[in-house]
């Protein structure tokens, strides 16, 4: 791999995680004036923007595998021997049951 690919990689990872054009390109060890070239280069703008979306979409199915163990906290908590606990798992999950019809209907 060249130093371009190299340098052109680590910017790529660093905007895609957040960082800050200057951030990044100091990663990347570029100038903040090379970075802001590259992010002009339609070509590494879709990398990018392709990069973004895929930890979108691995954090995304991170939330999901978890909500699994959220819903069956919340069931556990019905059972629970404190009334107010009881009470709480039971709004909580009437409230976002509520959340999710709405946002179907929409």
């Amino acid at each position: 791999m060249s130093s371009r690919a190299r340098s052109d990689e680590l910017l790529l990872a660093s905007l895609a995680a957040g960082s800050s054009v200057e951030q990044a390109a100091q990663a990347a060890g570029l100038s903040v004036r090379t970075a802001y070239r590259r992010l002009a280069d339609p070509a590494f703008a879709g990398r990018l923007a392709q990069a973004r979306d895929e930890l979108i979409t691995n954090a995304l199915g991170e939330l999901v595998d978890s909500a699994s163990g959220a819903v069956a906290t919340l069931r556990a908590l019905l059972e629970a021997p404190d009334e107010r606990v009881k009470l709480g798992a039971a709004k909580t999950i009437l409230d976002q049951l509520l959340r999710i019809r709405e946002t179907l209907t929409l």
